[in-house]
């Protein structure tokens, strides 16, 4: 019976085989678009989920609560909170915390390597899963004179040969011995880092700043087995209270957030985890049933619209005693035959897709036959499709009546008229949603990079003064000023990109008790106002022929939270520094659009700066750029020269959104696609069916074009109600997704009109070409063939 069924579906396939291979086509591409969904949605799912024991791992994220009401969230912790953890609650088995330290230079003989580690606990090895190449894991005791290196690493500074055990010199100033050798991190890890430097030495550097009041390393527990996460949070909450300065009680509370959600959820609202690339994930899952959706409708609609050229075979065989059971599996049969064979040909174009696609996703997804979870998911893929796209047409075949089919008399009333309409009305629904997403995601992206930031940032360059530029940095800028293509140069403490210092310690008079206003902070030279192009709004900015070192330049947002009528004059305590403000400056984004513009303050302590910021003259920009590194090498020989662009910086903080925005793109096309098989399809049906009347038209007169659009405009009222439906879903979806973003583009009216323009401009260019080719045959030929 298997072989029967095999070889009906065949000749029937052969039978038809212009509907048979836009059914073919429209699978495969749209099973191709869900595999490769699947395979980014699976890699993302994965990231962080192959440490030992990852459900016993998390993450200790700290909660400030605002006078607003409001909750912010940071992701650093108090330095001393781990000792007490470690010390005092026995419900957390390990402890490891990591403190970012930018770019080390590692010397060995005469090699010199620039390299992105951290400081971090010993702790960090038994809590998260490295796989430890040579050596073992650092000393528990509070050692300094350790360093654990990546295998990439290890290889660069001894070039194959043991490395455990020998010295190598860190920053120009620590001798530490190589104790561990790890393999580089995995791709699926959100962590990545060359080396881990002694927690101490950074305890060490910090001295004062190392209390309760300063949150900067992240922190990380694995809890004793069977403990759960709340109740290990609750005492560190409750004993960290005893620790915090009285004004700060009960404003701190810490969240402890499981390891694997790290990545995924990386958006905190009101203290909780909420957001992050779980919602790209989530959209981008819908997004591929959609598409599988559009690909099964169009089987659908062929099987129903040719209905009626089974139709006999169907009552033949009820003739000779085919059971209806029999008849729906034939169908089904053939629908998984097509839908395996579609699996095949996706599972090719993935394999050819799949290195462009890492490239535009920036992954390394790799399609493993060697991965019984991704044989069982594709085995799943060809059972559901076959299932969507051949149970409606296999119930509806197998439901005529063989006396009503041999006598002719099945007429349009079992050709699915109503359904087959409904589906074209809800596939292209679809269609227009996704275009437009494609758009609203396009214009945010363009609506970034064109926003006014407050600042400048075309032609600026930004690299840390490593060496000894730090110490000579008048000379320095004396030498980058001789040069032609330099505009200004200033100094400051961080990037003027992504503020990261944050402070509640401002005092003024007049600030109520207790209060919780958070200030972001930056440290600037005398420079900072000409080079960054910022607008002094109010009195003066810092200037050397004043004692400026303690005193403050506000942002407008600053002025707006203190309450300050008159600021200018204004004294203020900060960190045991008092002064005054001598100037406003405009609100400037100091963090991502996410986010909404934070109070600023502008502090001036040139020796307490270590990152440069050139403006450019437009115009042999790289030139410039190979000048500056010339004279960066002269004050720095050791270190490489690693500079960035603003701009580029700027962008890199929106790499979700750019991924979004090519998945987006991408999907939308092939979804366009796959439709337009199925309205070739359809439309060519179509126009075959009625060929008999269109024949008795033009032999009563009747012109092309006025039998184009008898029939095209079938098809555009069922545009028209796509439109309708489609349009409103799409404006709330999008609206979702820009209410992530405190400054965003608009849902102009242009957006819609662009896809329905779209969307008629091809409909009508592929009913048109199907019609008109059907009504420029000659009707002699057709009436005398009827």
């Amino acid at each position: 019976m298997l072989k029967n069924f095999i070889t009906i579906a065949i000749r029937s396939f052969f039978r038809q085989k212009f509907y048979s291979l836009i059914n073919l086509i429209g699978l495969s591409t749209g099973l191709t678009c869900t595999l490769l969904i699947y395979l980014w949605v699976n890699d993302e799912l994965a990231i962080d989920s192959y440490h030992k024991d990852s459900e016993r791992i998390f993450r200790i994220v700290s909660n400030g609560f605002l006078d607003d009401g409001s909750v912010v969230t940071w992701t650093s912790t108090p330095g001393p909170l781990g000792d007490v953890i470690e010390e005092s609650i026995p419900e957390v088995e390990w402890m490891g915390r990591t403190q970012r330290n930018g770019d080390q230079l590692f010397q060995l003989g005469e090699k010199n390597f620039l390299e992105k580690g951290v400081f971090g606990d010993p702790g960090l090895f038994r809590v998260l899963t490295f796989d430890i190449t040579e050596g073992s894991l650092p000393p528990t005791t509070r050692e300094k004179n350790w360093v654990a290196i990546s295998q990439s690493l290890a290889n660069k500074l001894f070039e194959g040969e043991s490395a455990v055990g020998k010295s190598v010199r860190v920053s120009r100033q620590y001798d530490l011995t190589v104790s561990t050798v790890y393999a580089d991190l995995r791709d699926n890890s959100s962590l990545h880092f060359d080396f881990v430097l002694p927690f101490e030495i950074y305890r060490e550097e910090r001295g004062a700043g190392f209390y309760w009041g300063n949150f900067d390393p992240e922190l990380y527990l694995k809890l004793a087995d069977g403990v759960q996460s709340q109740e290990a949070v609750d005492k560190i909450n409750q004993l960290a209270q005893t620790f915090f300065p009285p004004e700060d009680k009960d404003a701190i509370k810490f969240y402890i957030q499981p390891f694997t959600d790290m990545y995924l959820y990386s958006g905190f609202e009101n203290g909780l985890p909420v957001n992050g690339r779980i919602k790209y994930v989530q959209i981008f899952s819908v997004v591929a049933v959609f598409i599988l959706l559009i690909a099964c409708i169009n089987f659908m609609n062929m099987a129903t619209a040719r209905a009626v050229v089974r139709a006999k075979e169907v009552g033949v065989r009820k003739v000779v005693g085919a059971h209806r059971i029999n008849l729906i599996l034939q169908f089904m049969g053939e629908s998984m035959l097509l839908s395996a064979a579609a699996m095949a040909l996706a599972i090719m174009f993935t394999l050819l897709i799949l290195p462009v696609f890492n490239l535009l996703m920036v992954k390394h997804i790799e399609l493993s036959f060697n991965n019984p979870i991704l044989l069982i998911s594709i085995a799943l893929i060809v059972l559901i499709t076959g299932l969507l796209a051949g149970s409606y047409p296999a119930l509806f075949l197998s439901s005529y009546q063989p006396s009503r089919v041999l006598k002719g008399s099945i007429g349009q009333s079992l050709t699915g008229n109503s359904l087959r309409k409904s589906l074209v009305i809800f596939q292209f629904a679809i269609t227009i949603v996704l275009v437009v997403s494609a758009l609203v995601v396009f214009q945010q992206v363009e609506f970034i990079r064109d926003k006014n930031l407050g600042y400048k940032r075309d032609n600026v360059i930004s690299f840390v003064t490593r060496g000894d530029i730090g110490n000579q940095f008048n000379a320095f800028k004396n030498e980058l000023k001789q040069i032609n293509g330099v505009k200004a140069v200033t100094r400051t403490d961080q990037s003027i990109v992504q503020v990261q210092n944050q402070t509640g310690s401002l005092n003024w008079p007049g600030r109520p008790a207790n209060s919780q206003i958070l200030f972001r902070t930056i440290v600037v030279d005398f420079d900072f106002l000409e080079t960054m192009g910022f607008e002094l709004t109010e009195g003066r900015f810092f200037s050397t022929q004043y004692n400026d070192t303690s005193n403050f330049v506000l942002t407008q947002k600053a002025v707006e939270v203190m309450g300050l009528t008159n600021p200018v004059g204004q004294k203020l305590s900060l960190w045991g520094n008092d002064g005054i403000v001598v100037g406003v400056v405009n609100d400037f984004h100091s963090r991502s659009l996410h986010e909404a513009i934070d109070p600023n303050i502008f502090l001036c302590k040139p020796n307490n700066t270590w990152r440069a910021n050139i403006l450019l003259e437009s115009g042999n920009v790289m030139e410039t750029v190979n000048q500056i590194e010339a004279v960066y090498k002269k004050f720095s020989p050791e270190y490489p020269f690693d500079y960035s662009f603003l701009d580029d910086d700027f962008e890199r903080l929106y790499n979700n959104e750019k991924v979004a925005g090519r998945l987006s793109f991408t999907f939308t096309i092939m979804a366009i696609v796959i439709s337009g098989l199925g309205l070739i399809g359809l439309a060519a049906y179509t126009a075959e069916k009625r060929k008999k009347e269109i024949g008795i038209r033009k032999t009563m007169g009747a012109a092309v074009s006025s039998i184009v659009t008898m029939i095209t405009k079938d098809f555009v009222r069922l545009c028209v109600v796509a439109i309708v439906i489609g349009c409103p879903v799409a404006y709330y979806l999008m609206n979702s997704f820009l209410s992530g973003f405190a400054y965003h583009t608009a849902i102009g009216l242009s957006v819609f009109l662009y896809t329905i323009a779209l969307i008629l401009v091809f409909t009508l260019s592929v009913v048109i070409t199907q019609v008109a080719r059907a009504a420029m045959v000659n009707p002699v030929d057709v009436l005398r063939n009827e």
